[in-house]
């Protein structure tokens, strides 16, 4: 079942990503600003993406989660083709729209399928393979996706992209395993909205909060980070496919195998183990994005690029085993939810539009060198993060002492 999940949230990466892949001909075609493109690869998708989210969480703690997995992946793939018959803004917005809310169920399904079978010490290893998935399906997405866009245009992209998922769905209805939970079968016992227990649950919403605005770094700036090298580096479509690409979903991947390998081991001293490496992780990434941002050349900020993102996915298992284990057993789905919708209205929509929009007004000053300033700005919230984690690491010790030391 982890072999599924990873390989569904892999091309869960391509279909999201390719509008990414494909920015800078759609905006040529269809004429559009930068706000207007980053609502492409940014709101369009995954504000629908993050609020469904939520619903997909409270759905995941009642139903099978296989078959909810298998539903949301053939409805994402079938919009994924969609997006290359699109002939307008509007059209092409609609159909990353029903992208998202396809994916909106794959995170909280895995969290809460892992979490139902493997117990806490080796849960973040376990995410971070889940996680390792997704760049490996950033590495398609750029590769292939770059190759077919500079050969045969940005529709064909598209059309390539979407049917791997359709034979992916019958798959894991086919061989999707449903663990036992009793969580279910204590939900008929129980009064009240699963939404009600994880808003009462204190260091939950803060780490979850926390976690929300770290997110812009390695999923908002991924979608922007391919035009920067564009614009600023005077790199091709293509050159970003073969070169940018590869280089951004190897760090990726190394970092998400590496931080699951260093929470396997943090989560035998406890959740504290796993907060504090993550405020750490945060605190981090703010100069180490400074470095691809304000590279003198295009190697010095690909090299750069290749190590940032890899340090900005290091803490993700271990935030994600945090928070779990932080949940209570019959909330892990809807918490799960609620996560993904604040990652990806804050870190994907919120702070991606402002950027774009930041760019689009500082374009008069900088010229195309205007999106590396504004990508420069939303690094702060690298700082806000960290300060978040810390509090969410006082609340866990008042609250949940348990949890603190093993």
């Amino acid at each position: 079942m982890l072999t599924l999940l990873s390989t569904a949230y892999g091309l869960a990466y391509v279909d999201r990503l390719m509008m990414a892949v494909v920015a800078e001909p759609v905006k040529a075609e269809f004429h559009l600003s930068d706000t207007q493109l980053f609502l492409l690869t940014g709101a369009a998708f995954v504000l629908i993406y993050g609020i469904l989210g939520m619903v997909s969480g409270w759905l995941l703690d009642r139903w099978n989660r296989s078959r909810l997995v298998a539903g949301s992946l053939g409805l994402w793939s079938i919009f994924t083709i969609g997006c290359g018959f699109a002939g307008s803004f509007p059209q092409l917005a609609l159909a990353r729209a029903a992208v998202g809310a396809g994916e909106s169920a794959i995170v909280p399904a895995a969290m809460s399928l892992i979490s139902d079978s493997y117990p806490p010490r080796k849960r973040p290893l376990a995410m971070g393979i889940f996680y390792a998935g997704g760049m490996a399906g950033i590495l398609l997405a750029w590769t292939i996706g770059g190759w077919i866009t500079s050969e045969y245009g940005w529709r064909p992209a598209f059309l390539v992209a979407g049917p791997p998922g359709l034979l992916l769905a019958l798959l894991i209805l086919w061989k999707g395993r449903e663990p036992k939970r009793m969580a279910i079968q204590r939900l008929a016992e129980r009064r009240g909205s699963t939404f009600a227990d994880v808003w009462r649950n204190r260091p939950l919403v803060w780490l979850i909060a926390a976690g929300s605005v770290v997110t812009f770094v390695n999923v908002g700036l991924v979608n922007q980070l391919g035009s920067f090298f564009i614009r600023s580096h005077g790199m091709t479509v293509r050159e970003v496919g073969l070169i940018f690409g590869p280089l951004m979903a190897a760090g990726m991947a190394l970092g998400l195998i590496g931080g699951g390998w260093i929470g396997n081991r943090l989560a035998d001293k406890g959740t504290d183990a796993l907060i504090r490496f993550s405020i750490w992780n945060a605190f981090s990434l703010f100069p180490l994005y400074l470095m691809i941002f304000l590279a003198p050349s295009k190697e010095l900020a690909l090299a750069a690029t290749f190590l940032g993102t890899g340090v900005s996915v290091l803490y993700s298992p271990c935030f994600s085993a945090a928070y779990q284990a932080v949940s209570a057993p019959h909330t892990r789905g809807t918490a799960a939810g609620i996560s993904n919708c604040a990652n990806a209205v804050i870190g994907g929509a919120l702070t991606t539009f402002l950027v774009g929009a930041l760019s689009d007004h500082w374009k008069p000053v900088f010229g195309a060198d205007s999106l590396r300033y504004a990508m420069m700005a939303g690094m702060v919230t690298c700082l806000l993060s960290g300060l978040m984690f810390i509090r969410a690491r006082r609340l866990v010790a008042q609250d949940r002492p348990d949890l603190m030391h093993f």
